[in-house]
């Protein structure tokens, strides 16, 4: 039933590149031969088909089909690949995602959305937990409003969205769980970005860099005036990651959560529930 329901669909896939999606990508080519990916990565320094090509099918994943295992077809794995998925370049961690025209006349013409892009490291520096998870799956509800796609968007999220609480947590909705404590997923944005612009301006206070300084000639002992000046921007650049981690961990702990991926995730669901107004969604 599955397989059928699939079959001449065009299926955006947003995080392609990470554990869950791979599995997806290589699941769907095997299994519905008839449909189509839209893959949608980061596109890094190879851009979006290079990435791809490199993160996502050198996967050993794929073993099966680049044999022809699974199919047995004589398409070539490659000639498959070429025909069947196309990569375009977005990143929901910024508004409108960084698409450009061609990118939005596909997501346009998408029956399904599976959003399964996340920060997913339990350390996330709180703003780009925040970015990704929280704002993510609402910046896509949106560009799918904005091109007037009829997609069902289908959104990745946790089971730790419960957080750290003992008894049944049942499946249901975020909010309308008892486990849950209510507060505004937009303060949270705010709070975020402000704690950035914290952070980094008391980083650059006078008594921060006196001592960056001095850890650096510590470290580095009689090394020359450029070695210690790059030393410091570097322990400063540390000092702000390790500040923001252990700003999420404290907001999280704080509202009973684990980390400020299951936190961020929560709110994220509670957020794109609110959004996607007519957009027919499954978490």
């Amino acid at each position: 039933m599955i397989v059928e329901s699939l079959n001449n669909k065009r299926i955006l896939i947003a995080g392609a590149t990470g554990f869950l999606g791979t599995a997806l990508v290589e699941r769907l080519l095997r299994s519905v031969p008839d449909c189509e990916l839209v893959l949608m990565v980061r596109p890094g320094r190879h851009g979006a088909d290079g990435r791809v090509k490199r993160d996502v099918f050198r996967n050993e994943a794929f073993n099966q089909l680049r044999g022809g295992i699974s199919t047995g077809s004589t398409e070539t794995f490659e000639e498959m690949t070429e025909r069947r998925v196309c990569a375009i370049a977005g990143d929901v961690s910024v508004d409108g995602l960084g698409l450009d025209n061609r990118a939005r006349q596909l997501i346009a013409g998408c029956d399904i959305v599976i959003h399964a892009a996340a920060a997913v490291n339990f350390d996330s520096e709180l703003d780009d937990a925040v970015e990704v998870n929280l704002l993510g799956p609402m910046r896509l509800a949106a560009v799918l409003d904005e091109v007037a796609a009829q997609a069902h968007l289908v959104c990745v999220s946790t089971c730790y969205v419960a957080g750290n609480q003992r008894g049944t947590a049942l499946e249901q909705l975020v909010d309308e769980s008892p486990f849950f404590v209510k507060i505004s997923w937009r303060d949270e944005v705010d709070y975020a970005r402000q704690a950035r612009k914290d952070t980094e301006q008391q980083s650059r206070s006078p008594e921060r860099l006196a001592d960056l300084a001095a850890q650096a000639r510590r470290e580095l002992g009689a090394a020359g005036r450029p070695a210690i000046a790059n030393k410091v921007e570097n322990l400063r650049l540390r000092w702000i990651r390790k500040t923001m981690i252990e700003a999420g961990r404290a907001r999280a702990n704080s509202l009973g959560y684990p980390d400020a991926y299951a936190f961020t995730k929560a709110l994220g669901a509670e957020a794109l529930i609110e959004m996607a107004g007519d957009i027919p969604i499954s978490i």
